[in-house]
């Protein structure tokens, strides 16, 4: 038996890969913890790029431990070997609340600002809500980067299995609204949401795409109490081409169209993005006072 110490540098939610290799080494009889002195094999996670130097000067307090170091942050390609992959995650490693997994795999865009395309490749199917469900819990999040490029037979089977199993959906992906119709809002719509719904607007180019979608949802008979409580619309600002010219409009749009703004800034420097997502991320201020009011404000 095995002492394994599993380190999450910068999990912003339960991490799915170190539940997966918790549960398989338990199964082969190995102890595994995320405190645990001398041990004999350290798993280090890193999401995010600006943490890999950490993740690496962790291993080094190690120096007698097999060391293995995964994650987006500080590795692309690197993936969970098979048998670890088809673990059904272990949700005592931490205070879990909500089943997690992915349904598909990649995504059918390229967008420039994402490192799913060159992390996960084109879409794909993977599991089965039914594999990684607990028991336990009423409500599930849904991980996958853009559900709505899988085949429509596989949305259908992944979405009427919420309904069917009255189970609550966390989805804090956006969906693509671009590739919203009227039958895939029917089936989102039917599902109990544990949170907002959440949309995304990364391009101003796509206006008419976005307003199509509110369309849907208004025609199929949202109410405006709705819209603009429960759907929401991640706003990336100061990418590429993207001004604060743009990404104030978009906002103002969406305001004007009855739902939430939520503002992503891709830099931090500009100082006017982040004016503007202190008031767009704020609800009780987006929709008490326009920005050029909380400008003069602040």
């Amino acid at each position: 038996m095995n002492k394994i110490l599993l380190v999450d540098v910068d999990s912003k939610i339960p991490n799915l890969a170190l539940m997966k290799i918790s549960a398989w080494h338990k199964s082969i009889g190995d102890t595994v913890d995320f405190g645990m002195a001398n041990p004999d094999k350290v798993y280090i996670s890193c999401v995010f790029k600006k943490n890999a130097g950490q993740a690496k000067g962790i291993a080094k307090y190690y120096p007698d431990a097999e060391i293995d170091i995964g994650g987006s942050g500080v590795d692309l390609k690197k993936e969970l070997p098979v048998d670890f992959e088809m673990m059904k995650p272990d949700y005592d490693l931490y205070p879990s609340t909500f089943s997690q997994g992915y349904t598909t795999r990649g995504c059918p865009n390229k967008c420039g600002f994402c490192i799913v395309p060159e992390k996960e490749g084109k879409i794909r199917i993977a599991k089965h809500p039914s594999e990684f469900d607990d028991p336990r819990f009423d409500t599930m999040m849904i991980m996958d980067n853009n559900l709505f490029g899988a085949p429509q037979s596989w949305q259908d089977d992944v979405l009427g299995w919420f309904v069917g199993n009255h189970m609550k959906m966390l989805s804090p992906q956006g969906w693509d609204a671009r590739l919203l119709n009227e039958r895939r809002w029917l089936m989102l719509s039917a599902i109990d949401h544990a949170a907002a719904i959440h949309f995304a607007w990364d391009d101003i180019k796509d206006e008419k795409y976005i307003r199509r979608a509110i369309d849907i949802m208004k025609q199929a008979g949202i109410t405006d109490g709705h819209l603009r409580r429960n759907i929401s619309f991640y706003v990336l600002a100061g990418y590429g081409e993207s001004t604060f010219e743009d990404a104030l409009y978009r906002c103002t749009t969406l305001k004007e169209l009855g739902t939430q703004s939520f503002v992503m800034p891709y830099h931090k420097k500009d100082k006017r993005i982040n004016a503007l997502a202190r008031w767009a991320n704020r609800p009780w201020l987006y929709w008490s006072i326009p920005f050029e009011d909380y400008k003069v404000l602040s």
